[in-house]
């Protein structure tokens, strides 16, 4: 991968090494060229992710309006857990593959994909055998809750497909290649959309059918990503992959593990509402609690794909000393992802019954108010989003640890008085109130950290 894929550096060069130089005394400049190549990326970046998010956004709808409560509830319960899973998956592969992969494998980036890939089948091999045994216990401990122990088995089925072709399509990215991940993306919610309406029509859709649906239609768009990719290996591309996919684990290792705890404590922190309501107040509550957050998971998704776009550039920024330039970045993507999401939030206080009857057919109508509620959930994450991005790109994961340390005991304990006082709307309460303690440990631990970052450039 050349540097003209990357964001615009001025380059000097002497004694035979290239060095970066900041453009201006801001380190950030604005060029007619930066903002057209920009803009097209964050458009495919947005679109490509809003394509996937429209999957799961598609298949919670329509187990929400086509099965009772109690049934939705236990997909809720059921993919909550799959997040919580994911999210290792996410910290011990993704973020690696972003951070490390432009900064320190640019040019071997095809080989290094796949030693990604073998990565990928030892560890989710892994976690998606606990599900599944979890599932499988629940079935035999429980019969009662079949539908639950079925809904936990889909989602140790759909973990290792779903999460390669989030790997893959996190390759894309790294590689500035947006319009692949789009095509792969359009592919997979043709399929499952496709594949919802003959559920439907067969009388076969439950949890579990959806899960197993999610699975096909991920292997295949996966496979089609890696087509496009070009990534086909060689014998001898398969001898180097045997010698260097231990380093590479290593290295995936040596920046995750810190983002392990981290990620530990905010699922806590914001997953803990669920299993809680499902506990106390009932499968059934947990699916209205779930239905409730759709209308924010748009907001999440676009902030997600922001995040997916930034973080590889930020990375290449702290790599060639550009600490003033990713400094101006991340205070621009935090400060207008926090207007946006204030502002759908407001939007949707004055349109949620509607949004409700439209989703849901007036299925939920009692609780429509918990839907502009829950929009401050992204709000919250899109004001820290940049900053935590920008820790990430510094090589600094573990300090998300100081957040997430805070915002854990809050979501638990918040969550347990507040729903004994309102319920669902404490939980929803909960849930803003954990992820703006996070925004807030992010932005100061950024704060704090940053001059550190720059210091420790200049000195080497």
């Amino acid at each position: 991968m050349t540097t003209t894929a990357l964001p615009h550096v001025t380059e000097t060069k002497g004694k035979g090494r290239t060095q970066a130089v900041e453009p201006s005394a801001t380190g950030f400049r604005i060029t007619s060229d930066s903002l057209r190549v920009w803009g097209i990326r964050s458009a495919l970046s947005v679109f490509d992710q809003g394509l996937t998010a429209a999957v799961g956004f598609a298949v919670n709808i329509a187990l929400a309006r086509w099965l009772s409560a109690d049934v939705y509830g236990a997909f809720a319960v059921a993919f909550a857990t799959f997040l919580f899973i994911s999210g290792f998956h996410n910290v011990i592969l993704l973020e690696p593959l972003t951070v490390m992969g432009p900064s320190r494998h640019p040019n071997r980036l095809p080989t290094y994909f796949r030693e990604q890939i073998v990565i990928h089948v030892m560890l989710v091999g892994v976690l998606a055998a606990v599900i599944l045994l979890t599932g499988g216990v629940l079935w035999w401990v429980a019969p009662g809750n079949l539908q639950l122990a079925g809904a936990l088995m889909g989602s140790g089925v759909a973990l290792p497909f779903v999460t390669l072709l989030w790997l893959i399509r996190r390759m894309c990215y790294v590689l500035q290649r947006p319009s692949i991940a789009l095509l792969g993306s359009g592919f997979y919610v043709s399929f499952v959309l496709l594949g919802l309406f003959l559920l439907r029509h067969f009388h076969q859709i439950s949890p579990l059918t959806a899960f197993v649906l999610m699975s096909i239609g991920s292997l295949l768009s996966a496979g089609v990503l890696w087509q496009k990719l070009g990534l086909k290996q060689t014998q001898a591309q398969v001898d180097e992959r045997r010698m260097m996919w231990r380093e590479v684990a290593r290295e995936n290792w040596n920046y995750g593990r810190w983002l392990v705890g981290s990620t530990a404590l905010n699922s806590v922190s914001t997953q803990a509402q669920m299993f809680l309501v499902a506990s106390t107040l009932g499968l059934g509550a947990a699916g209205v609690l779930r239905a409730m957050q759709i209308p924010a998971l748009v907001m999440t998704h676009i902030i997600s794909a922001t995040g997916l776009l930034i973080l590889p550039a930020f990375s290449y920024d702290f790599g060639n000393g550009l600490i003033a330039r990713l400094r101006h970045k991340a205070t621009l993507v935090s400060l207008g992802l926090a207007g946006g999401t204030v502002a759908f939030a407001a939007v949707l206080a004055l349109v949620a019954q509607r949004t409700e009857h439209l989703l849901y057919g007036g299925k939920y109508r009692e609780y429509a108010w918990l839907m502009p509620a829950l929009a401050l959930v992204p709000a919250a994450l899109g004001a820290s989003i940049g900053y935590s991005m920008a820790l990430r790109a510094m090589h600094r994961p573990h300090f998300d640890l100081v957040a997430g340390a805070v915002a854990a005991p809050i979501g638990v304990v918040s969550a347990i008085g507040l729903m004994h006082w309102w319920g669902l709307g404490g939980a929803a309460a909960s849930m803003v109130l954990s992820y703006i303690t996070y925004a807030v440990g992010a932005c100061w631990v950024y704060r704090s950290t940053a001059h550190v970052a720059r210091q420790e450039l200049c000195q080497k």
